[in-house]
């Protein structure tokens, strides 16, 4: 039996499919509406809040894209378990030779997996200017789609300078005894410890293929992260780094030291 919605939950502000996607959230946030669980049917939605089809279609929408529900044909809208991946980016960066991804996947249960594929890339302006480098100029470039569940979930195309690493152990990252190692323990392995890693992150739709390698839904954005890898003023390394926005949630934890012990007045 579905629990009974009230259009007196819903928030006075916003546009009103918003305000009945902030009462169906509530509900599934709350455990009132379970995962499996459907909801009321679209008519019922337009009966309880005096709405068209059509705003409660885009109420709908706006909870299909974060991952909340999924539409059935032909049985209605049933609520999806929301159990997303956690990117935690510290996570990524350890001395210790690890698969990072791998971690974080079988910590949510899942069964991970990855294709690569490594290759001689001539440059273009964009990496070439976070490479420091000029366009054209040839490095190495590591293609890798990330799976959990046979699913895909992360595209990672990676650049490293090739007059860094050419003849190194290190040369193409899916060979030899550090394949999956991170970043920190391959450049240490060849004399060029990183320093400093940087992580910019936005927000965008997702390019058409993207789309189709991700099998996102429509309407459903990317996160972007474009990483920059340093050994001093060394530039080593960029990658760009693309998740479908609803399997995944990013965490970045930052330990703050206690101030030194003052001496008493």
């Amino acid at each position: 039996m579905q629990p009974p919605i009230n259009s007196m939950d819903a928030p006075d502000s916003g546009h009103m499919y918003e305000r009945i996607a902030t009462v169906l959230r509530d509900q599934i946030s709350s455990g009132v509406l379970r995962p499996g669980d459907r909801l009321p049917t679209q008519q019922e939605l337009v009966d309880t809040f005096g709405c068209s089809r059509q705003v409660v279609r885009f109420a709908l929408d706006l909870l299909e894209n974060e991952g909340l529900v999924d539409r059935i044909q032909g049985f209605g809208t049933v609520v999806r378990k929301y159990d997303p991946l956690v990117r935690r980016s510290a996570l990524h960066y350890r001395d210790m030779p690890n698969a990072p991804f791998a971690t974080e996947a079988i910590a949510a249960q899942r069964t991970p997996r990855y294709t690569h594929d490594t290759r001689p890339h001539l440059i273009g302006a964009d990496v070439a200017g976070r490479l420091g480098l000029e366009a054209g100029t040839e490095v190495m470039r590591t293609e890798y789609i990330s799976y959990v569940d046979d699913d895909p979930a992360m595209l990672v195309t990676s650049y490293e300078n090739l007059e860094y690493t050419r003849g190194t152990i290190i040369e193409r990252p899916e060979e030899g005894y550090l394949k999956g190692a991170g970043l920190v323990p391959r450049f240490t392995a060849i004399g060029r410890r990183p320093t400093k890693i940087t992580e910019r992150v936005r927000v965008r739709p997702p390019r058409p293929d993207e789309e189709e390698m991700l099998q996102i839904r429509p309407g459903v954005p990317v996160i972007l992260i474009t990483r920059t890898t340093h050994s001093g003023d060394t530039i080593l390394e960029t990658a760009d780094i693309i998740i479908a926005s609803n399997l995944f949630e990013l965490e970045n934890e930052f330990v703050i030291k206690p101030l030194p012990p003052t001496s008493a007045q």
